[in-house]
């Protein structure tokens, strides 16, 4: 058993399976079709025969009871002899067993003995190897009274039927060439998307991501299974563009801290040991620069961690909103003393949002941190919200620096400042906005920014209500 288990090879690649599944469907259907057709004819031929020897049998006791049949023998033997056919024999049977006259052509009367009937009897036999049919039936004419016997050889019938038979197995070893042809050609057809799919992965493999499926006017599985990944690959490329980017970026951003607190060590290391004021300095600007590098990991392990989070519908809430708001918006008054922060509601008391506190308190800090952080002489802060059936949307205003329009499109980008120099001295990273986008992004809403530059900036987020 083991021996003929490593005869058989233990994997074989789907173009062979194809091959041999649909050579094999194709040739059970010709072989089903075939032999379906070799018994439906078999069975045709025997029913005809029967009608034959019925309609010879009608004919013969017709002939016998309109006729002196007992006065003239010799007469109805020169008759029936015409009456009879090639491979058939015709005779009379007394009651005694024995033949009264017998005719026959080819068949001969030693193959079946004379038998007496009372009633009709139709039979197969075989003696000597060929196939007789034969039919007896009674009759009683002039005082005599015995039986007419029939009896066909099938032998051209059995000679038609083998020769169907040979033409049967002869097809069928062509039909097991013509399937295993056809199975290689349906497997090529089915396997050509595939094909084409793995010559792609090849060239992406060595050249790139750029590489995609040609795709096919014809819209079948094969074609939607081309489609998607294409749709793939171009979310792979623009998920590899944009880690790049993350690292390019956050290795930027790391580099010019701990260079500045590397320079300032080395201020101390000569000089900083017998200068007081020296070494009190660069302390201190290390000590600012090690808080932004702390805060600048906090807020990429923040986005790092919001990107991996998926919604789990059970830990949703539903937050009273207008009892948040005034919360987020009282606690920034308390820190921003001098700053003038005013809302706008329009939304009742009982008005909830499903949604984790964590994720809307999150989102409203950075807005409120932006608008206080890039204020100027006009510390004043405006928060309107409104709904629509449909719709929830937060509004948060500032007049400050403003954002140029040219720069609008990228402020949601990651490390994105439009003022690095300013934005450094107010200690952003740039990646506020990018985390309040991808928490939106959980609960299907969108950030809209607007600007004037100079004068103010508009942030406006929405909740999908549905």
């Amino acid at each position: 058993m083991k021996a003929l288990k490593d005869l058989i090879p233990i994997q074989i690649n789907i173009k062979w399976k194809l091959t041999l599944w649909a050579a094999f469907l194709i040739l059970f259907l010709f072989l089903s079709y075939t032999f379906l057709q070799y018994f439906v004819i078999q069975n045709w031929v025997v029913d005809q025969e029967k009608q034959t020897i019925q309609k010879k049998m009608q004919e013969v006791t017709s002939y016998i009871q309109d006729s002196t049949f007992i006065g003239n023998v010799s007469g109805s033997e020169d008759y029936l002899d015409v009456l009879n056919e090639k491979y058939q024999l015709i005779r009379i049977v007394r009651e005694n067993n024995s033949p009264l006259f017998t005719i026959s052509d080819e068949v001969p009367q030693g193959w079946v003995s004379p038998k007496n009937v009372t009633k009709e009897e139709l039979m197969e036999l075989t003696p000597k190897g060929d196939r007789l049919l034969i039919f007896r039936k009674p009759i009683e004419v002039n005082g005599f009274k015995g039986t007419v016997e029939i009896v066909r050889n099938l032998e051209n019938f059995d000679s038609l039927i083998n020769q169907i038979l040979m033409l049967v197995i002869v097809t069928g070893f062509v039909a097991i060439l013509l399937s295993l042809l056809g199975g290689r050609l349906i497997s090529f057809q089915l396997l050509k998307p595939i094909n084409s799919m793995i010559r792609t992965m090849k060239r992406i493999k060595e050249n790139g991501l750029k590489e995609r499926v040609q795709i096919n006017k014809q819209r079948d599985e094969m074609t939607e299974l081309g489609i998607m990944f294409n749709e793939l690959m171009d979310n792979l490329e623009q998920s590899f563009h944009q880690q790049q980017q993350f690292a390019e970026d956050a290795s930027h951003e790391l580099k010019t801290p701990l260079s500045i607190i590397h320079g300032h060590l080395s201020l101390i290391h000569r000089w900083g040991k017998d200068n007081p004021k020296v070494l009190e300095r660069s302390i201190y600007l290390s000590l600012n620069e090690t808080n932004r590098l702390i805060h600048l990991v906090s807020e990429l392990l923040t986005l790092s961690r919001v990107e991996e989070s998926t919604i789990n519908q059970s830990l949703l809430e539903e937050v009273n909103l207008k009892d948040s708001l005034l919360d987020i918006i009282e606690n920034f008054q308390t820190v921003n003393n001098d700053f003038e922060i005013s809302s706008t509601m329009d939304i009742d008391t009982e008005f909830t949002l499903k949604i984790l506190k964590s994720h809307l308190e999150q989102i409203m800090i950075i807005l409120l941190d932006n608008a206080i952080k890039y204020s100027t002489n006009e510390k004043v802060i405006q928060i309107n919200v409104k709904h629509t059936n449909k719709q929830l949307t937060i509004e948060v205003k500032d007049f400050g620096v403003g954002i140029p329009k040219e720069e609008l499109p990228f402020v949601r980008n990651r490390f994105y400042r439009v003022d690095k120099a300013r934005s450094r001295k107010h200690g952003g990273n740039g990646l506020g906005l990018s985390i309040a986008t991808r928490l939106l992004d959980i609960y299907r809403g969108t950030i809209e920014v607007d600007s004037v530059y100079g004068k103010w900036t508009k942030v406006q987020i929405s909740f999908p209500l549905d």
